[in-house]
């Protein structure tokens, strides 16, 4: 289970899908630049309806709430 990935949603129509958490962590940037993904996701505010992640900035996430 350890190297199942998340894919990202198909269904998000954004245009700046690709700064959403669930494609960055699809892509592996969360490894490659964890200090950038660090930043995104430090004292979140906003919850994904979609995936569950949380993030700073509702920008990043598909369908963000506020926590």
């Amino acid at each position: 289970m350890a190297d199942e990935k998340v894919s990202h949603t198909t269904e998000c129509q954004s245009d700046s899908h690709t700064e959403h958490l669930c494609y960055i962590t699809s892509q592996d940037l969360h490894l490659s630049d964890k200090q950038d993904y660090d930043v995104l996701v430090k004292d979140p505010k906003f919850e994904c309806e979609h995936c569950g992640r949380v993030a700073n900035s509702d920008m990043n996430l598909c369908r963000p709430v506020s926590l």
